[in-house]
């Protein structure tokens, strides 16, 4: 099959979510009877990890123990490798999600734990139905109506994070008027903002 067709099929079942294309359906289907692995193909998708055959995932270049992944999830290494194997083990479910664990690629450096050596705003902002569009471009364009930049936007898949949030990074701090314009916009239930 050429690769067009793959990725045709894959984007007729993909997801977009966050800015990060999702199989989370046919994921959680292939992992129901394994919440622990499920649980690190989560954690591969988080962290932008792709899986490039049995036991090895990287980012990017970088390969990535299977044992540090396992520590940080605390769960046992052979969980790890086992979740590897079972993405690469060729049947026709696996094929799938093989083509999409091995095309992750990270989406960059995240700017909100260095906001403040920059000099940067950075509010997070928490929805009351996450799966809703429109809530991105709404906060968007309410910090852009006051002609304040902005640096960075992150927006957390409500499949991957327990409490998605959207994360915003600014040139400057925001205050006043603008956080409760912010707060006023349609399913926002609360804005935090970050010191």
């Amino acid at each position: 099959m050429p690769k067009v067709d793959i990725g045709e099929q894959l984007y007729g079942n993909i997801l977009k979510l966050g800015g990060v294309f999702i199989m989370w359906e046919e994921i959680s289907e292939f992992f129901k009877d394994s919440p622990q692995r499920l649980q690190v193909a989560q954690a591969i998708i988080r962290h932008g990890f792709k899986i490039t055959g049995k036991g090895r995932i990287q980012c990017r270049s970088v390969k990535i123990p299977l044992k540090s992944l396992a520590d940080a999830l605390d769960i046992d290494r052979r969980t790890v490798r086992a979740t590897t194997e079972d993405i690469c083990s060729g049947t026709s479910e696996a094929k799938k999600l093989f083509e999409f664990f091995s095309r992750i690629e990270p989406a960059g450096p995240s700017l909100e734990k260095v906001s403040e050596v920059l000099g940067h705003g950075f509010i997070t902002i928490y929805v009351k139905s996450p799966e809703n569009p429109g809530i991105v471009s709404e906060v968007t364009s309410t910090i852009a109506g006051y002609g304040i930049p902005i640096r960075q936007v992150i927006a957390e898949d409500m499949e991957i994070y327990p409490e998605p949030c959207l994360k915003v990074i600014t040139d400057e701090p925001l205050k006043g008027a603008i956080i409760e314009n912010l707060t006023e916009i349609s399913g926002v239930s609360r804005v935090i903002i970050n010191r």
